[in-house]
């Protein structure tokens, strides 16, 4: 083969490949759905039993030890274990709001589903944003990236789905879309704001960032000037727990209801991840 027919055959099944993903999804199949089924799931995803996680205690969170990162603000949650009860309604608000595919009925039976958030001896389990994460690190195209904010980012449009990124990470806290949920009507656009994820690419927790943008967003443009610190965030698990459990804010703004409430508790992180920084904390007992 020439040079001139190979450029022209790829440049056929590029466009072609551009043209596939750009698929029209009838919407009788992403609103067949019913949060409902989604209920469902949660009630049987919280019911399998998951290994207690281990727990180390370490300092407050402080500035990103990475190149460019924020003077001012680095986001992050807290869960107060004194508070959890382990309901579960943190999974069901994180999928609304992110719209999280159901799990198909085969994986469904052997307990995997797509929830970005896991019940681990009655704790909830999720990407803790490490500031120093081995994930980025093993992501080939840059899919997997770090802001200078601190929330560990997700790019889909890069993403190869290698799984490089969650052989990495300790806790394997990513999720791999095995199926296509959308092709299969497995999934329903609750949120307009968050894309629906197609076969073949990585999810986990984003700390909503869709939220943090508009809230960045909004501050900037009404308050122009102004230093922005990340307030009046508040994330989707966080809204959904009735005990108030998990709390979101700026861990460099000590005026922040997070670091304030953080001060009064032992700050404990899963022993794996304890040298890779993470921005998500368990809090329990008084310091």
């Amino acid at each position: 083969m020439n040079r001139r027919d190979f450029l022209k055959i790829f440049s056929l099944i590029s466009v072609s490949t551009l043209l596939s993903s750009c698929r029209k999804i009838p919407v009788e199949k992403l609103n067949s759905i019913t949060l409902e089924d989604y209920q469902k799931e949660v009630k049987k995803a919280i019911s399998i039993y998951r290994k207690p996680l281990e727990l180390v205690e370490i300092p407050l969170p402080k500035k990103l030890k990475i190149p460019n990162s924020s003077e001012s603000v680095r986001l992050g949650m807290a869960i107060d274990l004194d508070r959890c009860n382990g309901c579960g309604k943190c999974i069901l608000g994180c999928i609304k709001e992110n719209n999280i595919a159901l799990a198909s009925a085969e994986e469904s039976e052997k307990g995997n589903f797509m929830h970005w958030i896991e019940i681990h001896g009655g704790i909830p389990l999720m990407c803790m944003h490490c500031g120093n994460a081995p994930c980025e690190r093993a992501c080939p195209t840059g899919a997997a990236n770090k802001s200078p904010y601190g929330p560990s980012g997700m790019v889909y449009k890069r993403c190869i789905g290698s799984r490089f990124c969650k052989a990495n990470c300790p806790l394997s806290l990513r999720k791999f879309n095995f199926k296509d949920a959308i092709k299969l009507g497995l999934v329903k656009a609750f949120n307009p704001q968050v894309p629906l994820r197609e076969k073949g690419v990585m999810e986990k927790c984003s700390l909503c960032i869709q939220r943090i943008q508009n809230e960045k967003h909004r501050f900037k443009t009404e308050n122009q000037g102004k230093q922005w610190l990340g307030k009046s965030i508040t994330c989707a698990c966080g809204d959904a727990c009735p005990q108030k459990a998990i709390l979101f804010g700026n861990w460099l703004d000590k005026d922040s209801p997070l670091v304030k409430h953080a001060k009064t508790k032992g700050i404990y992180v899963p022993k794996p991840l304890e040298k890779f920084d993470p921005s998500v904390v368990y809090l329990k007992g008084k310091i």
